[in-house]
């Protein structure tokens, strides 16, 4: 468990704090910035492959109904 939450603080996707009373207690909070950006880069993603299926499916019925022999 610690090996991925070390992952994660190193790429910056939580913080850690350390408690003053416990050096042994760590709390680990999610940070909404790169998640932000992530969701828009997969928002793009998605836009790019739905445009691109659907010119595919578009491109294969015509070839379908289109004078094949």
């Amino acid at each position: 468990m610690s090996r991925h939450l070390r992952v994660l603080r190193q790429r910056g996707l939580v913080e850690e704090e350390r408690a003053e009373a416990d050096a042994r207690v760590r709390v680990y909070r999610l940070r909404p910035k790169p998640f932000t950006d992530l969701q828009a880069w997969l928002h793009q993603i998605e836009s790019f492959w739905t445009d691109q299926l659907g010119a595919f499916k578009v491109h294969a019925e015509r070839g379908r109904s289109g004078g094949e022999r």
